[in-house]
């Protein structure tokens, strides 16, 4: 009896990634090339699935009732479930699943309904809003070992209301919402891990509406810079993080440049002086 050949598509989902992720990394030659037909489909098989993932440095499937330690160590490094008991990782382990995405694709975009929490493992994810009139406004950008989509968690039925936007190749870890929903019910103590990250969230949005309110927009940019040695952004990305018009970013870089306080190398803008973005 002839083994099974599966489809593309299925491969994929037995091996946790999206359809493009499989095809790419083919095209990639990070998995050796498979069987195909006389049509030129290709021909994966079960038995391929293994050496696939052992290709990718992926560990070998773990006995059922067993975590596997990886996906315990991914769970362990998000601030939210750091230090949740194991009995707990083991739970959210128990149906997560990997998904991944090209650069410029979407994670999800208004109007899609939730699916659960997503665990940004790989790469980095633009959050933001579009308004009517085209105007785009950053609200966060989500990377390794950060969450997105936590504020329909408890609102069943709700749909989300922001673009979350790859800006690289990314990896998420996928924790399907009706299952959080129950451990949540379940154990009290991830609940409490959520209500302490909602008021970091909300922490933080209360800063940013200060700065803009209090703060002239060449201290924001300055603020915005000082948080790294270099940020990598375009000026466009910038106005869209500070909600500012990007020329007016812009003329305040220029301005910064002529002064002797940063330098654009490419995409990069090096900090200079320090002391004299903090007197800005």
């Amino acid at each position: 009896m002839s083994e099974e050949v599966l489809s593309t598509q299925e491969a994929a989902e037995l091996l946790g990634v999206s359809r493009s992720t499989l095809l790419r990394w083919f095209r990639q030659g990070r998995i050796r090339a498979v069987g195909r037909d006389r049509n030129g489909w290709r021909q994966i098989h079960r038995t391929d699935l293994e050496r696939i993932r052992r290709e990718l440095g992926e560990p070998r499937p773990v006995a059922s009732g067993q975590t596997n330690p990886r996906l315990r160590s991914y769970l362990r490094n998000v601030p939210t479930f750091r230090n949740l008991p194991d009995q707990v990782i083991d739970q959210l382990a128990e149906d997560a699943r990997f998904q991944g995405f090209l650069r410029g694709q979407s994670v999800f975009v208004p109007g899609d309904q939730s699916r659960g929490l997503y665990i940004v493992v790989k790469g980095r994810v633009r959050v933001h809003r579009i308004s009517l009139e085209g105007r785009e406004q950053t609200l966060r950008v989500a990377v390794p070992f950060q969450t997105l989509g936590e504020s329909l968690l408890f609102r069943p039925g709700q749909r989300h209301s922001n673009h979350a936007l790859c800006l690289e190749s990314s990896t998420t870890l996928i924790l399907p919402l009706a299952r959080l929903i129950a451990l949540t019910d379940a154990f009290p103590v991830l609940a409490q891990a959520f209500l302490r990250e909602f008021s970091q969230r909300i922490q933080d949005l209360e800063e940013r509406l200060e700065e803009t309110a209090l703060l002239t927009l060449e201290q924001r940019v300055a603020r915005l810079l000082l948080e790294d040695e270099s940020v990598e952004s375009s000026p466009r990305e910038m106005a869209a993080y500070l909600g500012a018009a990007r020329e007016s970013v812009s003329r305040v870089l220029l301005r910064f440049a002529k002064d002797g306080l940063v330098r654009k190398e490419g995409r990069v803008f090096e900090i200079l002086d320090r002391g004299g973005l903090n007197s800005v």
